[in-house]
């Protein structure tokens, strides 16, 4: 059996671009949970973050108390802890889920205008998981590892 821990949390800004900052996320985390049998799914929109991740409890637990200290976020909620049988996410160590119609079409037949994932009750949140459960991965890469500054682009203005 597996630990189920969800959380939300708010996009600190920061001077690096939400792309390469989102890429970076994915490029670590998925080094990461290939190495500790973790699989999870991040999904993010209006500057919100919400990740559910899946694996041995201890593992689980440390990563988020990782994740809790990481200058990245802020607001953090963490939902009920849940133990699954099997993992809903073990074809990816992190499968990446961009903005989607049928997740803003979710939220608005909640009453928001937006992604608003602090704001989730546990039969919404159950709701929001299935759709997440189901959604393809982004296929399209983010960005490059080092970000374009990294990699000798020189702007001619």
């Amino acid at each position: 059996m597996m630990l189920q821990l969800c959380y939300a949390s708010e996009r600190i800004e920061s001077e690096q671009d939400l792309l390469q900052e989102l890429s970076d996320i994915l490029t670590t985390a998925r080094n990461f949970n290939q190495q500790h049998q973790i699989h999870d799914v991040l999904y993010y929109s209006h500057g919100k973050f919400f990740q559910c991740l899946e694996g041995q409890a201890e593992v689980v637990e440390n990563l988020f108390q990782s994740i809790s200290r990481d200058a990245r976020h802020h607001k953090i909620l963490r939902f009920k802890d849940t133990i699954v049988e099997q993992s809903h996410f073990s074809k990816w160590s992190m499968k990446y889920v961009h903005k989607h119609s049928e997740i803003s079409s979710l939220f608005s037949r909640l009453g928001w205008a937006q992604f608003e994932p602090h704001a989730l009750q546990p039969l919404q949140l159950a709701e929001f998981l299935k759709i997440l459960y189901r959604l393809e991965e982004n296929q399209a890469s983010l960005a490059s590892p080092k970000g374009y500054k990294q990699r000798g682009y020189i702007p001619y203005f």
